[in-house]
């Protein structure tokens, strides 16, 4: 019994190490860390990739209220470096089929793939006076 036991023990943690394994197609950028933008302004994401949040569209449910559709929260953007500039548009929330998962893209510029991916927009409907100024929580990474 006790064979079977050491068997099944070193399968557990041969399985959990594979599990557990990085992917490597995806290459943090320099700061690949998540930068808050407010609409019409710019982030630095790499040494020559600049974010920039052309807009927010906030229809979420406030946090004070009771709502039938949650709503969603859409950010458009523009990644540019030196030379090239794309755009593309990121979603929270029930955003139809159109969006439907949406909450990362992969964008190319100048031959590099960047996954640009939005965790939040803030602050929440509900929770700030009404005026207070949208902002987006997005990260942008360098992939392989």
């Amino acid at each position: 019994m006790t064979p079977f036991k050491s068997l099944y023990g070193l399968l557990l943690v041969g399985l959990l190490a594979v599990g557990c394994e990085k992917d490597k197609s995806v290459t943090p950028a320099e700061e690949s860390k998540p930068v808050t933008v407010k609409i019409n302004q710019s982030a630095r994401v790499n040494q020559n990739v600049t974010l920039n949040v052309e807009s927010i569209n906030d229809s979420r449910c406030p946090a004070n209220a009771l709502c039938v559709w949650l709503g969603n929260a859409t950010v458009k953007f523009s990644l540019k470096n030196d030379s090239e500039v794309q755009t593309g548009e990121l979603c929270l929330g029930q955003c139809g089929q159109q969006l439907k998962n949406r909450d990362a893209v992969t964008v190319q510029l100048g031959g590099v793939n960047y996954e640009v991916a939005l965790s939040e927009v803030k602050p929440f409907p509900g929770t700030q006076p009404d005026g207070t100024p949208k902002e987006a929580v997005v990260t942008v990474n360098r992939k392989n």
